[in-house]
């Protein structure tokens, strides 16, 4: 069996195309530093994750929680509440390091 022509793939993004199966970006959240993530789902139930970097300031990079949904590590995007847990308990960590 034989793979399919680069014919057969502009068919079938032009059939995609016609009946509207276009893959569309849907928002899941927006982070503290102006990062929005999205999610693109497409016919085959496949799933692509990205952020758009916030158009003016400074590029910082995702927490740390947003870089495993990203990856699909995660399986739901973190909430507000475990990403400002998780920074709590890391400056708790912090502090009793330095007595040590």
């Amino acid at each position: 069996m034989s793979r399919p022509g680069a014919w057969s793939r502009v068919g079938s993004n032009l059939w995609k195309y016609l009946k509207g199966d276009v893959s569309k970006k849907h928002y899941v959240a927006e982070d503290a530093a102006g990062n929005r993530f999205y999610e693109i789902s497409n016919s085959r139930q496949n799933v692509s994750r990205g952020f758009d970097s916030p158009t003016s300031g400074a590029q910082i990079e995702p927490d740390i929680e947003w870089q495993a949904w990203l990856r699909g590590t995660r399986r739901f995007p973190p909430s507000d509440q475990e990403i400002s847990f998780n920074r709590m308990k890391q400056q708790v960590s912090r502090f009793f390091l330095k007595f040590l």
